[in-house]
């Protein structure tokens, strides 16, 4: 994957984490279910060097 690829694909998944972590949140009093691990684990698996 070239470098511009990467920079690319980096950019998609941080905007993806912040709209599933701000947006895509379910809060209660005693606990937070987010689903703001998915890009994590996208980008650990696509952009490892």
């Amino acid at each position: 994957m070239s470098k511009l690829k990467k920079i690319i694909m980096s950019a998609m998944l941080l905007a993806m984490l912040i709209v599933l972590s701000r947006f895509l949140s379910v809060k209660t009093p005693l606990l937070v279910i987010s689903f703001s691990f998915i890009p994590i684990i996208i980008s650990a698996n696509i952009l490892r060097t």
